[in-house]
């Protein structure tokens, strides 16, 4: 049985799609800094980001006293989390408490879906910092970074220097296990 062009193109082309998605370590590359949040314009941000709405999922809006308590001690010790670029981007330095990831995510990977999934409803080991970034708008950040897949992951520094960089994780667990002085 002989098959087509088109039939070994269209097979060729499902191929690369699918290894978009890969799980494969990149190499290290020379850390430069991360675009401040001054350098962002209002060209760079999307329509969520102008109204102040995201797609995270947050806590119950009724705090207790006790909660509050907890929430001004973890503040400085170092807050963590699950949040937006632009939430990191406006104090890097309330992060410092622990590694910070960045998550090059993209709503049409497959990859991408199941890890935010896990992110927000399993959550992150305490003192971890992922940071959803949108890896079809920011591409200023993939530059910066050297990201060149969706579902890559880079861990920085406090002065937003690239310390690694990795694809293929899916929980707060194994991104905590990936990254480099934790």
């Amino acid at each position: 049985m002989t098959r087509s062009p088109a039939t070994l193109l269209a097979a060729l082309a499902t191929a690369l799609v699918v290894a978009s998605c890969g799980t494969t370590d990149d190499t290290e590359q020379p850390a430069t800094p991360a675009a401040s949040a001054e350098e962002t314009t209002s060209e760079d941000m999307t329509s969520e980001d102008m109204t102040g709405e995201d797609d995270m999922t947050t806590e119950d809006e009724e705090m207790t006293e006790d909660d509050m308590d907890e929430e001004e001690t973890g503040a400085m010790a170092g807050m963590s989390g699950y949040l937006d670029h632009d939430t990191y981007a406006a104090d890097p330095a309330a992060y410092d408490g622990g590694p910070v990831v960045l998550f090059f995510h993209a709503d049409w990977c497959p990859d991408c879906r199941a890890t935010d999934e896990s992110l927000t409803t399993v959550g992150l080991p305490e003192g971890l910092t992922v940071v959803k970034v949108d890896f079809d708008e920011r591409t200023d950040l993939r530059q910066t970074y050297g990201v060149t897949q969706q579902h890559t992951f880079v861990q920085v520094d406090a002065d937003g220097e690239k310390i690694a960089t990795w694809t293929g994780a899916t929980t707060g667990e194994e991104i905590l296990a990936r990254t480099q002085g934790s």
